[in-house]
C-alpha cells in the first residue's frame, strides 16, 4: 500500500511540473496572458482531481473485489465526465483560455508516461524511498502464514 501512495505522489508531481511548464512555455505565446494561466490552472487541478479519483477507484476495487470492474469502469467514466465538464466551460468561457485547459488535463498522460523517470528521481534524492513495489513483502508474508498453518 506504501508503494501505491507514493506511486499516486510521484504522478502528481509529474502532473504539476508538466502543469507549470504548460503554463511557463505557453504564456508567451497568446494574445492576453491571463486567460492562458487561468486555463492552465484548471486544467491542472482538474488533472489532479482525476488522479485522486483514479486512486480512490483502485482503492475500492481492491477492496470489493466482486464489484471491481463495475468500480473501476464507474470511477473511468465519472473521469471522463469530469474532463468533459471542465472542457466544455472552459471553451464557453472568455476568461479562461480552451486550448490551455485542454494541455492541461493533458498532462496526466505525459506525467503517468515520465512516471519511472520521476521514481528514479525520487530514489537519487530520497534513499529512503521504496525501491520496490511490495511483492517481496507480500511473498513474505504468505511464507510466514504457511509455516503457521503447518504448525497446527
Amino acid at each position: 500500500m506504501e508503494y501505491f501512495k507514493q506511486s499516486l505522489r510521484e504522478l502528481q508531481i509529474g502532473v504539476i511540473l508538466f502543469g507549470i511548464l504548460n503554463i511557463l512555455i505557453g504564456m508567451w505565446f497568446p494574445k492576453e496572458m491571463l486567460p492562458y494561466v487561468l486555463g492552465g490552472i484548471l486544467g491542472t487541478v482538474t488533472a489532479l482531481v482525476m488522479t485522486d479519483s483514479m486512486a480512490r477507484s483502485i482503492n475500492k476495487a481492491v477492496a470489493n473485489e466482486a464489484k471491481s470492474v463495475g468500480i473501476l469502469k464507474f470511477g473511468a467514466i465519472l473521469r471522463f465526465t469530469i474532463a468533459a465538464v471542465v472542457l466544455v466551460v472552459a471553451f464557453m468561457s472568455p476568461w479562461v483560455n480552451g486550448i490551455a485547459t485542454f494541455i492541461g488535463i493533458f498532462v496526466l498522460k505525459l506525467a503517468t508516461y515520465t512516471a519511472p523517470l520521476i521514481h528514479k528521481i525520487n530514489l537519487k534524492v530520497n534513499p529512503n524511498a521504496l525501491e520496490t513495489d511490495g511483492s517481496e513483502d507480500m511473498e513474505e508474508v504468505q511464507d510466514e502464514s504457511t509455516v503457521d498453518a503447518g504448525e497446527c
